[in-house]
């Protein structure tokens, strides 16, 4: 539901940022390193994380085109991806592209994040950051 992703106190930042058309990551305040999948502590120093805005830009890192129908929710074909973020060169985000073809891809392209609605989700429902080429 879409109210339970913007109000979870520990995904909510990423989420209202997604609305708003920001791409935001969770940071170790001690550790100044970004912290992904998002934790209220690090799980490194077991400091307190905060949210920080990043710039959209990231690298292309892995790929898969999806061709077969896995769930009806997601049409096919279309390409998941691990992403890095320029900002935070150790994390893998995974994530959509978009206005690409499979073909055109390669390891370390870079790439710009944009915003959909999550598949599935009503017409005013929940922006979800992918990425295309830049």
């Amino acid at each position: 539901m879409i109210a339970d992703k913007l109000t979870d106190p520990v995904c909510g930042p990423f989420w209202r940022a997604a609305q708003e058309r920001r791409l935001e990551l969770c940071w170790c305040t001690q550790c100044d390193a970004a912290v992904w999948y998002p934790l209220a502590h690090c799980p490194r120093c077991a400091a307190p994380t905060t949210w920080r805005r990043l710039s959209g830009r990231a690298s292309l890192h892995s790929w898969s085109e999806v061709l077969l129908p896995i769930n009806p929710a997601f049409p096919e074909p279309y390409i998941t991806a691990l992403v890095v973020p320029e900002e935070a060169l150790g994390t893998r985000l995974v994530t959509q592209l978009v206005d690409c073809a499979a073909a055109d891809l390669r390891c370390d392209m870079p790439l710009a994040v944009c915003f959909r609605p999550l598949v599935g989700q009503e017409p005013d429902g929940c922006l979800a950051p992918v990425f295309k080429p830049a």
